[in-house]
Order: C-alpha cells, then structure tokens, then sequence
C-alpha cells in the first residue's frame, strides 16, 4: 500500500515593496503556502479523484453488490484470464499508439465512456511513455448488476514509466468494470466506484485533455498545447532549480524533475483528488510512498496551478519550483517520523538561498512577535502546520531559522547529515549524535538566534 505524499505552496499576491508571503500547511489535503511570494510543504494524502468529465451516469456501489453466490473456481479463473489479456492487449495498444485495437477493447454500448477513453488515447500521442502496463489484482468479487450482462469490477494499477524520467513506474489505481458481451470481456467503465475513497480511480494530466510537452536539460514539462510560454519557462526554471538543491543535497538522487501544468485549478483539484479551495496553491509535489519497507519513493511530480502560478514574478517562480524541488530530492530521506518543521525549514533554506532577502523581510510576522514578546517557546509541531492554524506563517518561518541556523553552525553538509540522522533515527537522536547538543539545548540556542536575529 503506498501514501500519497504532497507539498504545496501558495502566494498571497506580491506586496508593492516586495513584502514577502508565507507558507501554510494542511494535512490529508492540499496546504496553501507564503514565501517571499510563496513556498511549499508536505502532506500525505490517500489516491486521486475521478476527472472524466464526460464519463456518462453509472451505476453506484448501492447498485453494484456482491453476488449471493460466488462464481465457481474454473469460473473465477477464467475471468481473471480473459480480463488479464484484455489488459494487456489495451497496454500494447497504448504503447503502439494503435488506436483502432484500444478501441476494440471497449464496451460500444457505453458510447460516452467510449468516447472519453478515445480521447485519452489521443491526449497520450505526444507523452514520452516508454512503458505501460495493468496489474489485475483478483482479491474480490465485485459484480455489478445493473449493466444487463456479466460484470466485474476488479482493483486494477496501473503502472507507466515517462522515458528518461522514471525509473521505477508509478502505481496509479484504477477500478475498471468489466463487462462480458458477445465478442468477450470489454471495459466499460472507470468511475462506477468514485464515490468511494477506496475504490476511485486514479487521474493523470492526460484524462482532461491532450497533452504538450517542453524539455528541459533536468525537466519534463507536461502541459496543454496552448501554454507553450509558460511550459518553456516552467523548464527553464526547474532547470536552474536542480544544480541549486544538489549543491546542498548532494548527488544522491536523480537531479531530474517531471512537472505538470493543467489548464485550470478544477484540473489540479482533481488530479490530486481535492475538493479544498486551491486557489492560493501556486504549486504541489506529489510521490507514491512504499511506507516503510525500505524501497524508494516513485511517480515523484511537481504539479502548478497555471493561473496562481501566473500572477507570480520571476522570484516567486524561482522559489517556489526551487522549494518543490527539494521535496524531490529529499524524499526518500523524508521518512515517517521526521519533523516537519525540519522538512519544511530544509526546503525553505534551500528555496531562498540566492535571493537576497534577510531574515527580516522573509520573517515578518515572526520578527513582529519577537519585537513584541511574544517569542515562541519550543519548535513548531507537526499540526502547527495545519491550516486552521492562526499562526502558519510563524511556523514555517521558526522552521527556516532553525535550519539556517544549524546550517551556520555545523555548515551545509553538517545539516544534510542532520536531516539524515533525522529521517533515520529521529531528531532527538539525531541532535546527540549529527549536531552534539540534545533537544532542549538546541531550542534554547534557537530561541536565542530568533532574537538575535529578528529583535
């Protein structure tokens, strides 16, 4: 089972003096954030919502039971053969771009699904996809009831690599129906399911429409084919933003970034499976998390929220691709129980590095509490980055001074080893052993750098 992880950034609109914004987090949704016009952080949450839009009416889980009887075993095995190769003929379609077999592969009585699936296939032509496979899962039985004929609806990933970009594919879920008309198994459908959490069905950039494409030297950027401006700067950007993180992170990861840009906030809300208000995000990283078994985080992408993301200037951009592309390379060392404000702090550190701004003009609400008294006690918690949190742009800003600071004090190898005692052994110990402090001696020496710094 794998987590969905996301960071997320916002802008609050560039002040006229160049008043930097800051960063807001949310948990099991998508945070907003604030930088110098924004930033970013991560938040874990659980698969993606349906986006066909011209998926037609189908049947509910009400409708769609159980049978009383469960089929016979040469029955159920047939069934998973025939609908295996059903798969697998669709992927060969796919990667062949043969359209006229994709087609067949679908139920002709469902004309609106037909038509939507067609359109994806169109949508894919300009993908670099160098693999795409389904892996049928036959751990249930599904069957739904109001199609008229035999029907299945099986778990189903779907596994693709983008080429020179994915090393190992990721797995997005779908939940097809099959259904069994006279010529054999066909699909019929892929959002039968999508009320329920559990059985929703993935979406990628290309369910909504065809797809565009810019390369960078680092970077692949899918978009839409009239956003070659934006896609060709998005590109640039990112690939500026890759030496400035492995100059800090080191080399340990693939210094490539895939980003997508889709044409709409409603897009990028269902793309994530979010159904939040996104408008202040400007941009969100994205992987499928093993949990932990050891194996590397996959399907890592930067998504942007084309018109947040617009009303930026050329700072704002940089910081925040910059930012979303340290959750990139800090992924795999991101493991459960790492602090967030360390997470946070890292990628704020790196994202600002370069830009000329002081701690004060990137710290304002932080500085004005320092100014008045009312200096935080301890390091920010974990759900101090939630989105009810009054004090969010506090937080990230406490988060980025603490992390400088270590910075300045054991260098910036010093904090990378520190991150990985962190995601390795906790940051308790990680403070004993990476930095030779413990836990309360470090906040009292940060409370101190806080009103030296900001008083």
């Amino acid at each position: 089972m794998t987590d969905r992880t996301i960071a997320g950034v916002q802008p609050g609109g560039e002040a006229e003096a160049g008043r930097p914004r800051r960063p807001a987090w949310l948990k099991a949704a998508v945070g907003a954030f604030l930088a110098f016009e924004l930033v970013a952080a991560a938040v874990l949450l659980g698969g993606k919502d349906r986006t066909d839009g011209t998926a037609p009416p189908a049947p509910r889980p009400a409708a769609a039971r159980p049978r009383a009887e469960a089929p016979r075993a040469d029955a159920v095995r047939e069934r998973a053969d025939a609908v295996r190769r059903l798969l697998d003929t669709r992927a060969r379609a796919i990667t062949r771009r043969d359209r006229h077999t994709f087609a067949r592969t679908l139920d002709r009585t469902r004309p609106r699904f037909v038509q939507s699936q067609l359109a994806m296939f169109d949508a894919l032509a300009a993908v670099p996809v160098s693999a795409w496979h389904y892996d049928l899962h036959d751990d249930g039985d599904v069957t739904p009831t109001t199609y008229g004929v035999e029907a299945w609806a099986p778990r189903v990933t779907l596994r693709y690599r983008l080429t020179g970009f994915d090393d190992e594919p990721p797995a997005v879920p779908q939940f097809f129906t099959f259904t069994r008309r006279d010529g054999g198994w066909v699909t019929a459908s892929d959002s039968d399911y999508d009320t329920d959490p559990h059985r929703r069905t993935g979406r990628e950039l290309w369910d909504f429409g065809p797809v565009a494409v810019a390369r960078g030297s680092r970077s692949l950027v899918l978009g839409r084919p009239g956003q070659a401006t934006l896609l060709r700067d998005v590109a640039r950007l990112a690939d500026a933003a890759v030496p400035r993180v492995t100059k800090v992170w080191g080399t340990r990861w693939s210094q490539r970034v895939v980003i997508l840009v889709p044409s709409s906030q409603r897009e990028v809300s269902r793309i994530l499976g979010d159904d939040t208000d996104l408008s202040r995000i400007a941009a969100v990283a994205v992987a499928e998390l093993p949990g932990d078994t050891g194996e590397r985080a996959v399907g890592n992408r930067i998504i942007v929220n084309p018109q947040t993301f617009r009303r930026l200037g050329t700072n704002g951009r940089r910081v925040v691709l910059t930012h979303e592309t340290a959750h990139v390379a800090t992924r795999d060392a991101s493991r459960p129980g790492i602090p967030t404000w360390l997470v946070e702090g890292f990628a704020d550190y790196v994202g600002y590095l370069g830009t000329g701004l002081s701690p004060r003009a990137i710290c304002q609400e932080l500085a004005a509490d320092v100014r008045a008294g009312r200096a935080p006690v301890n390091l920010p918690a974990d759900d101090a980055f939630s989105g009810a949190n009054d004090h969010l742009a506090q937080a990230y800003e406490s988060s980025w001074l603490a992390v400088r600071m270590i910075a300045e004090r054991v260098g910036e190898q010093g904090l990378v080893r520190f991150y990985d005692a962190a995601g390795r052994d906790g940051a308790e110990t990680a403070m004993r052993e990476a930095l030779g402090t413990t836990p309360d001696t470090f906040v009292r020496a940060w409370r101190n750098y806080l009103r030296t710094t900001l008083g």
